[in-house]
């Protein structure tokens, strides 16, 4: 696919996600003139289609100058790491690291409001601490990354009042109010409060898209890598700009081996946020990072498919993710190669993918070869448009994960390409394995019908005999 952005020479980046309508997109005045602009999307055969966009007439005086810019992002930007997505299990909250080990994690994301990392995108007021937990994470073989970006910055950053002293060069402005320590320490009201944590006093203000104070944050950065020994960083949205991630990447891949970023994100589409869809406005960041987590308000039970695919999953864009809201749809999730994380230290708490790391790993599916329904040389198919699988093949070995869209109990005879597989129909069992919360034990022959409830799945190992 290809995201064409249209600008011109008066963009200014705008706030993100809840800050959005605060300082929205401008119109490009070139490209929209005064809303006779626009785009047209039309097939024009089967393999072409074709994107007009257009200025419409206009009147140009002598000495006028118009700049239409614009950027395409063709995709893929890189090939898919099953290997890398399958072996890194993410623990998302900060606890003992005996604890993340007995859940089977080996990835932690350490948010503020912890022991080591207090304060909002400020992560270097307890480096003795933060260190000591990532030297014994290391010792055991796991990755430690924390949440350290510029959206908002707390009120315990030393370099409050010299920033401030920049006028809106650094802070957004704003109609004030929040915490009383922002209401008493900035005395115009002009700035807008961020996130506020009681407990430990944080509060915070919302800081522009652009600005010098990136520097800052790519030297910290630096710093975090260098002397405390962080493995990567969770992007809680993104606040800065393509090249300023670029540089991110760039610093992590000089100071650690094999760094992580993985990016979180609630759905953007709302009134507050400006109706956007989350792949769509993070795109542009998608060649420097790991893994996708979306997200918060994402419907994992009414969307189609191609909106798994692409608002999702990260598969078309070259990342692979995760699910978040209620635990999401196991069975759908599997179709993408995709369980939640284990998120705080119950498992429970948005649901448990342990079951499923476990027959993972008795399958060995980390060594294995993904071929999803959307890849037209697939060797298992269900004969259906609302029942997908996917599978994940080894040599005389296959998972296949069915998951269900359709509304009704539905029953499938699986379509394969038993020499694709290199298995013999002849002697091949398929084996639905007992899984927690997901499925019970079953067994099939090649040939059986397979019934499928309404959203949701199944889980088959395919085997020789």
């Amino acid at each position: 696919g290809m995201q064409v952005s249209l600008k011109s020479d008066d963009y200014s980046r705008p706030l993100n996600t809840n800050f959005y309508q605060l300082k929205p997109l401008v119109m490009p005045r070139s490209w929209s003139n005064g809303g006779a602009g626009g785009c047209d999307v039309a097939d024009r055969d089967a393999a072409t289609v074709l994107l007009r966009c257009y200025s419409g007439a206009r009147t140009i005086a002598p000495g006028d100058v118009l700049r239409y810019d614009f950027r395409l992002l063709i995709t893929p930007f890189k090939m898919v790491d099953t290997r890398a997505h399958f072996s890194q299990r993410y623990f998302h909250a900060f606890a003992p690291v005996d604890t993340v080990a007995k859940v089977g994690a080996n990835v932690i994301n350490v948010h503020h409001r912890t022991p080591i990392n207090p304060y909002l995108n400020y992560p270097f007021l307890r480096p003795a601490a933060m260190k000591a937990y990532i030297d014994e994470a290391h010792r055991r073989a796991m990755q430690v990354k924390i949440y350290y970006t510029v959206r908002e910055l707390t009120d315990h950053a030393p370099e409050m009042f010299a920033l401030q002293s920049l006028g809106h060069e650094i802070f957004s402005s704003g109609s004030g109010g929040g915490a009383s320590w922002l209401q008493e320490h900035f005395p115009t009201q002009d700035y807008t409060a961020g996130w506020y944590v009681p407990e430990i006093k944080d509060a915070t203000v919302v800081t522009n898209g652009e600005s010098r104070w990136h520097n800052a944050y790519i030297e910290g950065l630096d710093w975090l890598a260098r002397n405390v020994g962080i493995d990567g960083i969770y992007l809680d949205d993104v606040a800065f700009d393509r090249g300023i991630m670029q540089r991110v990447r760039k610093v992590l891949e000089r100071r650690r081996h094999r760094p992580l970023i993985d990016l979180h994100s609630a759905t953007q589409f709302n009134p507050a946020d400006g109706f956007a869809s989350s792949a769509n406005l993070y795109l542009e960041y998608f060649p420097y990072i790991d893994r996708l987590w979306f997200g918060e308000g994402f419907d994992y039970i009414k969307t189609t498919p191609d909106y798994w695919l692409v608002e999702i999953s990260g598969i078309p864009f070259g990342l692979m993710g995760e699910m978040l809201e209620g635990g999401g749809n196991p069975w759908r999730g599997m179709v993408y190669g995709m369980t939640n994380r284990v998120y705080n230290d119950d498992p429970a708490y948005h649901g448990d993918p342990r079951h499923l790391w476990k027959v993972w790993d008795e399958f060995g599916i980390t060594g294995s070869t993904m071929s999803g329904y959307w890849n037209p040389r697939a060797p298992v198919t269900t004969g259906r448009a609302d029942v997908l699988a996917t599978t994940f093949e080894r040599p005389g070995r296959t998972m296949v994960a069915i998951g269900s869209w359709s509304a009704d109990t539905a029953r499938v005879q699986l379509r394969v390409n038993w020499r694709a597989l290199g298995i013999d129909s002849a002697s091949a069992t398929i084996v639905a394995p007992a899984i927690r919360d997901f499925q019970s034990a079953a067994t099939f022959k090649p040939g059986n019908a397979i019934t499928i409830a309404p959203g949701k799945g199944a889980l088959l190992i395919v085997s020789a005999r």
